[in-house]
Parts: structure tokens; C-alpha cells; sequence
């Protein structure tokens, strides 16, 4: 049974069970009801009755009167409030039993003593003697079936236009909740097979709503998911393709003899092996990444002292390219790190720094602590990045067209190695325009001033 259907069974059986129990508290109620009001008529009446007797009583003294003629406590019946001719033609006032003071039938029909009311007529203060009718029940006749008849009728249509409605609600609301289950359902089999552009429009603001939007969430990642993947793939067939084209070049003009076998030719052969080498590492350390695989042995080491000792590894280099390396970096920094992940951060961003920074220009470093993590910026000078390239910077393969690309060092894994690293141990990394003109790189890793 599918579960709409099992919707619909359980609303329409709880529908009519409160329908059916409602019917059923109505009519009791009204069966109540009536009796109680219908005794309480009478017993007002006979009570009016009885002082209409007890007056004529020390008017005639005694009963004589009525003994003469009983036709008068019919008339006296009505003169104590019955305006009802039907209930004149029942003759309610033939069920009458009038006792005298010791409580014997003076006249009207005996009832048993179970089923009747005495009302005491007084004259004065003087009881001269008692009237008595039976209960609602002994006395009801086929006037009092047809009324119950019809209500009951009543109660049967009341009872059908429930029933009628409840197959009418239950059927709306099972489809109601239903609806967006089986179009989640269609939607998820879209995405099983790999549609993952399609989305679900609606405009529920319950929990099945939120589903919705989950689930196009969801989809929106898969698709994204699905183009960085193909990008990843497309990229990383780009990057190989390159050395690998160079060197079979170069390979082909050795074999045909246009060039010449000598040091400088091995020479250029060994730094396109290198520069392949070294991106076929990076792709390595970045799969291990982005798995979870990358292994980290963490240690309490002093960032300042591996910081120090990375810059000064790199003086000479960035003298080379006439560029001024400037830092400022505390005595101590102790943190929790893997201090083999941490070098190999460092050497990305400053090679980074040294590939792309213009000759003559200024790479700025600086560590400080605040609050409780440690804050590391590079700041380099010109060229920089167009707004929409800065967060883009740590994405797979991703390198900005325009002048700092101007050179070929880099398949543009390195920053996206770092952003890995930095969020194993804890921390964040972000790239925004430098004051000096390039990039500034923003670290934070957790740690102590001492």
C-alpha cells in the first residue's frame, strides 16, 4: 500500500471515528436533554395544578367537586400553563392520579409507585392531599416515537453528509501531503541518474518546504560538484598535456637528427621532467587531501623559529629578482603543528610570491597574535588580481589571466595545497588586494603567546 493510500485510510478513519462519536455524544445528550426538560414541564405544570386544587379545595371544601364532574382537571390542566392542543389530544392530564390526605386514589389511573412524583396540594397549611404522575418513559406514546423518529433521521443525514465529508477531506489532504513527496521522490530518481540541473519549485513553508529546498540544495552541489569535476579532469589533461608535449617534441628532433644530443639540451629535458615531476606531486598531495588521506604528525613547535628559518632560505633567491623581503616576526610562537606541513606551506606561498611578484618590487611578512590564534600575512607588491580572481585563488588548477601569469611556474595547486593544510591544523586562509599592490595572503592558526 503506497502512502498515499495509507494516508487516506488512517484521515479517513480518524474522521469517522470522531464523526461517529460526536453523532453518538449528540443524540445521547439530546435524549438526556429532552427527558429532563420534558420532566421538568410537567412537573412545573402539575406543580401549578396543585395550586389551583389546594384553592379550590378550601373554596369547595373538598373534593366533591371534582368527584362531580372530572372533566374540570382537564380545563384546570390547561389553566396551569399546557398550550399545547396535541398534547391535549394525548390527554397527558388522563395520566393524573389524585390521592387524598392518607394517600388514597381518590381518582385517574393507578401507576406504580417505581415510576411516579407526588406533588402535595396544601390548603392553607394543611396538606388535603397529593398528586402523582409517572416518569417521561412510562407515559411516552407514538407522538413522542415520531419526534424521536425524526431526530433520529436527523441523525442518520448528519451522519452521511460526515461520512461524505471525510472521504471528501481525506482524500484532499492525502494528496495535499502526498504531492510533494512523490515529486522528491521523481526529483531524487533525476539525480540517480545524473540530472542534476533540474530543481523543485515551491512554496511550502512547512517541513516538507524545507525538504525541498534541501534537496535543490543538494542538486546545486551535485551540479557544481559534477562541472568542478569535469573542469579537475579537463585541467589536469591540459597540464600534463604540455611537458608531456614538450618532451616528446624535443625526444622526436633527437631522433631525426635536427638537434644535437648536448648538456644544455639534457639540461632543458631534466626541467620539464622536473616541472612534471613536481605537478604530478602536487596533484598526489592534493587527492591525499582532499580525501582526508594526508598524514599530519603534530608536535608543540615554535612557529617564529620555522618562520625565521624558511625566509632566510629564500633571501637569496628574492635577491635575485631585486625584490625586498621584509618581516617582523616575534621571539616565540609556540602552536600545536605538523611542522613538515607548515614548511611545505611556507615554500608554496613564498614561491608564490616569487614567481608572480614584479623585479624591484617588495614582499612584506608579518606574525602576530591575536585573541587567541597567531595571524600570519604576506603582502607582496604589483601586479594583482581582479576582484572576482580572489576567491577563486585557492581553487583546483585556478590561475588569474593577466600579468602575474605572465610567466609559465606553477599549474596554480599550490595555494589550493595550503588552503588544505591550514584547515587540517585548525585554521583559515583568505586572499585580498595588498596595500603594496599584489596580493596579501591572510593566515590564522590557533596557538599561545608562550
Amino acid at each position: 500500500m503506497g502512502i498515499r493510500n495509507k494516508l487516506f485510510v488512517i484521515f479517513l478513519s480518524t474522521f469517522l471515528v470522531l464523526t461517529l462519536a460526536a453523532s453518538g455524544f449528540y443524540y445521547l445528550s439530546f435524549l438526556r436533554s429532552l427527558e429532563t426538560y420534558l420532566d421538568e414541564r410537567q412537573q412545573a405544570q402539575v406543580e401549578r395544578l396543585a395550586d389551583h386544587l389546594g384553592l379550590l379545595y378550601q373554596q369547595r371544601g373538598g373534593w366533591q367537586f371534582l368527584m362531580d364532574d372530572p372533566r374540570q382537571l382537564k380545563r384546570l390542566y390547561r389553566l396551569a400553563g399546557d398550550r399545547d392542543e396535541d398534547r391535549d389530544s394525548r390527554g397527558d392530564h388522563r395520566h393524573l392520579q389524585l390521592l387524598d390526605a392518607q394517600k388514597q386514589r381518590l381518582f385517574g389511573p393507578t401507576a406504580p409507585r417505581k415510576f411516579r412524583s407526588e406533588i402535595p396540594v396544601r390548603s392553607g397549611n394543611t396538606t388535603v392531599g397529593y398528586l402523582t404522575y409517572p416518569d417521561q418513559e412510562a407515559i411516552r406514546d407514538k407522538l413522542d416515537q415520531r419526534f424521536m423518529g425524526r431526530q433520529l433521521r436527523f441523525m442518520g443525514w448528519m451522519l452521511f453528509v460526515g461520512v461524505v465529508l471525510s472521504l471528501l477531506v481525506s482524500w484532499l489532504l492525502a494528496r495535499h501531503l502526498v504531492a510533494p513527496i512523490l515529486a522528491l521522490s521523481n526529483h531524487t530518481r533525476d539525480l540517480q541518474e545524473g540530472h542534476y540541473s533540474a530543481r523543485l519549485e515551491t512554496r511550502r513553508r512547512d517541513e516538507l518546504g524545507t525538504l525541498t529546498e534541501q534537496v535543490n540544495q543538494l542538486a546545486q552541489r551535485l551540479d557544481q560538484g559534477q562541472q568542478a569535476r569535469q573542469r579537475w579532469f579537463s585541467d589536469i589533461a591540459h597540464e600534463l598535456r604540455t611537458p608531456v608535449a614538450i618532451l616528446q617534441g624535443e625526444l622526436e628532433a633527437i631522433s631525426d637528427g635536427i638537434r644535437p644530443l648536448s648538456p644544455e639540451f639534457i639540461k632543458s629535458l631534466e626541467g620539464e621532467v622536473a616541472q612534471l615531476t613536481h605537478l604530478i606531486n602536487d596533484l598526489h598531495d592534493l587527492a591525499l587531501a582532499d580525501g582526508g588521506n594526508l598524514r599530519y604528525r603534530f608536535h608543540r613547535e615554535d612557529l617564529a623559529d620555522l618562520l625565521g628559518e624558511v625566509v632566510d632560505s629564500y633571501r637569496n633567491s628574492f635577491s635575485q629578482q631585486s625584490i625586498s623581503l621584509e618581516t617582523r616576526i616575534p621571539d616565540l610562537a609556540v602552536i600545536d603543528m605538523d611542522p613538515v606541513r607548515i614548511r611545505q606551506l611556507l615554500d608554496n606561498l613564498l614561491q608564490n610570491s616569487l614567481k608572480y611578484t614584479a623585479s624591484g618590487g617588495t614582499l612584506s611578512l608579518s606574525l602576530t597574535h591575536t585573541g587567541d590564534n597567531w595571524e600570519l600575512l604576506l603582502e607582496d607588491s604589483a601586479p594583482g588580481v581582479p576582484d572576482e580572481a580572489l576567491p577563486r585563488l585557492f581553487d583546483h588548477l585556478y590561475r588569474v589571466e593577466s600579468s602575474r601569469n605572465r610567466r609559465t611556474g606553477g599549474a596554480g595547486l599550490g595555494l589550493a595545497i595550503c588552503q588544505r593544510i591550514v584547515e587540517a591544523h585548525g585554521g583559515t586562509i583568505g586572499a585580498e588586494h595588498s596595500p603594496l599592490g599584489g596580493v596579501r595572503i591572510r593566515i590564522t592558526l590557533p596557538g599561545e603567546t608562550s
